[in-house]
């Protein structure tokens, strides 16, 4: 750092000595490394601060950015992100006219002439009469009982 090598030093240990003197040098000696030491844990202690503030800036830019995803996160609107989405790819594929709009339900095609589907035909319901008296003792769940299809009962007695 300093680039000082052997020869400055034994230079600077002379002229100490002959400039502060043999009996007071290892006072003053004594003296600058407590005074070396104290200046090391100055700039130890104000580093260690400043490391601490650049921490704790760095924390809380940290927090207000992931502060900033979670507003932008509870902001949105999926269904309306959807819709747009589909509206602008709407807007950027021209339609043919062969293809039928898809914004519009699709009508069903017409039956054929003199013959009805068979999806559209109505199911007629077919009386209960054939059905024998005695092997519907119970009603069918979750209908009402009929007080005409209650079995009668006769009086032999007479």
């Amino acid at each position: 750092m300093f680039d000082i090598g052997w020869t400055e030093l034994l230079m600077i240990a002379c002229v100490a000595i002959i400039v502060v003197g043999p009996k007071d040098l290892p006072r003053m000696l004594r003296s600058l490394g407590q005074t070396i030491g104290k200046m090391r844990r100055l700039s130890r202690e104000f580093q260690s601060t400043f490391n601490d503030a650049l921490r704790e800036a760095e924390r809380e830019a940290d927090i207000l950015d992931m502060k900033k995803q979670v507003e932008e996160i509870g902001n949105t609107n999926p269904l309306g992100d959807l819709k747009k989405s589909i509206e602008d790819d709407f807007k950027a594929k021209p339609r043919t006219s062969g293809t039928p709009d898809p914004a519009q339900p699709a009508s069903k095609p017409a039956a054929p002439t003199g013959a009805a589907s068979v999806s559209e035909t109505p199911e007629v319901s077919k009386p209960e009469a054939t059905k024998p008296a005695a092997a519907s003792s119970a009603p069918a769940p979750g209908s009402a009982p009929d007080p005409a299809a209650a079995p009668v009962a006769e009086d032999n007695k007479a």
